[in-house]
């Protein structure tokens, strides 16, 4: 393990003297206090809202933006070792493949997890002082929600990363899997539940096949456990199992998503000749 800890400390250093990652940040922290500040409140009047109409304004653009940086920055984990020709040396070295592998995701998760963190909470700092009513559980836990988003597609990103042989060829697929987990796959299923009877098992398997739509349905029953807003597949899983058991299925689903893309790109990396 401390190889593993050895190269993870390395990607958080390389990451961290990012100059997209310092201004993914700062983005961050601005998005979050221009929504908080231009948001409806009292009638339209302007003001910093609450934690819970920040975070509420916050979703759809955090379920875009988080998975988008993590996808390319993660991407190029392998890839651009191999563009680079500095692969061969990493191999050289007294590691493992899956040390090399883990280190990397665990790396650069950490960095791009601490960029999130750090926006979101020089943001919840401001508001904190100029709101009169907040929920700050509300809003660290869809921090959380999101910074498991950000594990999940860093696996993903890593799967791509050791299946391409460039760092281009990899940024491209990682930015198809955003598209269409972001917005084809939405846009696919309404068609399909609107034309087709998919019934209660295909609308189950169709959430939980988009971990993206996972961590929107889990933040929205904690925020607003609406039915219009949250969608059929969200509504059908709220009316068969209630918010408890929607929580535990959406949890479970997850931590599924988090484990299984990282054990294939170790498998995939182990079975590669480079």
């Amino acid at each position: 393990m401390n190889a593993v800890v050895t190269v993870a400390r390395k990607e958080v250093r390389d990451a961290l003297n990012s100059t997209w990652l310092l201004l993914y940040a700062v983005m961050f922290t601005a998005l979050a206090l221009g929504l908080s500040y231009l948001g409806e409140r009292n009638l339209g009047s302007l003001g910093f809202e609450n934690f819970s109409r920040t975070t509420a304004s916050l979703l759809n653009l955090c379920l875009l933006l988080a998975p988008l940086v993590a996808l390319a920055l993660s991407s190029g984990a392998i890839a651009g070792e191999r563009d680079r020709g500095t692969l061969t040396f990493l191999l050289a070295q007294p590691l493992e493949r899956w040390e090399l592998l883990l280190g990397k995701y665990a790396g650069l998760a950490a960095s791009i997890g601490l960029a999130t963190a750090a926006g979101f909470g020089v943001a919840g700092s401001l508001i904190a002082l100029q709101s009169s009513a907040m929920d700050a559980g509300t809003y660290i836990l869809f921090l959380g929600l999101v910074l498991a988003l950000i594990v999940v597609m860093t696996g993903l990103g890593l799967v791509v990363s050791v299946v391409s042989e460039s760092r281009v060829q990899a940024l491209g697929m990682a930015m198809l899997i955003w598209f269409v987990a972001a917005f084809f796959f939405d846009l696919v299923l309404i068609g399909m539940v609107s034309t087709t009877s998919l019934g209660g098992g295909g609308l189950l398997l169709a959430l939980l096949a988009n971990p993206i739509e996972i961590v929107r349905v889990l933040a929205i029953i904690r925020l607003e456990p609406d039915l219009q807003i949250l969608g059929p597949f969200g509504s059908y899983l709220m009316e068969r199992v209630g918010t408890t058991g929607a929580t535990v299925i959406l949890s479970t689903a997850l931590l599924a998503w988090i484990a299984v893309p990282v054990g294939i790109a170790a498998w995939l990396f182990e079975a590669r000749e480079d």
